[in-house]
């Protein structure tokens, strides 16, 4: 475990698909493989859990918070890649106290690179060393497979903080002619053709992105009220669109360039900036804004 002591966001590439990373994928739920290594999408938060975890091994553990506020999650559903005793790993919500097998994660060495084990007893595990386009994360028991084999990049906090003109550095699916035209080798275009089957083949429609956003404004220390929530309807997933209509809605429209929006993700997530567009869906998500410069936003980390 002490690959996660004093390290606040993490990378965790696949040590056979070397160029793959575990990401949270952009529909808020999954989690897959992605060559996209600059999109926030494949930085991780390390939480670290404060005493045991019930029904699981002695500690150390930790929580591994995606791009979304999600957790990184060992569920109990089947698993359709993989060894047939796997289950499914997805982003979940933190809605459970104490924090339940499921969501905690331990690190261990083997060899050059490390193993995160589950509370449940199940180690994360890539797909696809041979059938390139399975990019399915999978949580399954330890067969000795190189494909359990994480290597763990630190990622540094970031010093500034984004501003509205920043552009969300996210996953992005390919469209047929660009995907085509960076395919290096047939590995590569089997991989892309099977992508183009799996995701949509065109943008999201706003029937996809419809959702109740909840959102409050956190004073300088970043506490809020719990009751005094409000909600709006947003036919977007767009963040910019987001925080012009935050800032209009809480009438700070010359704050708006210097806002942070935070995700919490269920009544236990700890908050996390919001770098990337909403995820597709309609499930609704709690938004705190805080203003920048003030104390309580100076303790919301961001990487770089």
């Amino acid at each position: 475990m002490e690959v996660f002591d004093g390290a606040h966001f993490v990378r965790l590439r696949c040590s056979v698909r070397r160029r793959q990373y575990l990401a949270a994928d952009d529909d808020g739920r999954r989690v897959c493989l992605s060559g996209q290594r600059g999109a926030h999408n494949t930085v991780w938060a390390v939480e670290h859990v404060a005493g045991d975890v019930l029904d699981a091994g002695p500690g150390p553990f930790v929580r591994l918070r995606g791009a979304y506020g999600r957790y990184l999650v060992a569920t109990d559903l089947q698993a359709r890649a993989g060894p047939s005793h796997g289950v499914t790993a997805e982003q979940r919500d933190a809605t459970y106290y104490p924090t339940p097998p499921g969501w905690a994660w331990q690190a261990f060495r083997r060899r050059e690179c490390f193993l995160l084990r589950n509370g449940t007893g199940r180690y994360l595990r890539a797909n696809g060393r041979y059938l390139r386009w399975r990019t399915a994360i999978t949580v399954a028991g330890d067969n000795a497979s190189s494909m359990m084999q994480w290597a763990v990049e630190v990622v540094p906090p970031r010093l500034g903080r984004p501003t509205l003109i920043d552009p969300p550095a996210q996953v992005i699916h390919l469209n047929l002619s660009v995907s085509f035209s960076i395919a290096r080798s047939p590995y590569d275009l089997l991989h892309i053709l099977a992508q183009l089957i799996r995701r949509r083949r065109t943008p999201p429609t706003e029937r996809e992105m419809t959702r109740v956003v909840r959102f409050v404004r956190a004073d300088v220390d970043g506490e809020f009220d719990e009751t005094a929530w409000s909600a709006m309807r947003v036919n977007t997933n767009s963040l910019m669109h987001l925080r012009l209509t935050l800032a209009n809605r809480l009438g700070q429209n010359r704050d708006a360039l210097h806002t942070t929006v935070c995700v919490r993700a269920g009544s236990y997530g700890c908050l996390s900036p919001l770098l990337v567009d909403l995820p597709i869906g309609n499930d609704r998500i709690d938004v705190i804004v805080l203003s920048h410069g003030t104390p309580g936003e100076s303790m919301v980390t961001i990487y770089q």
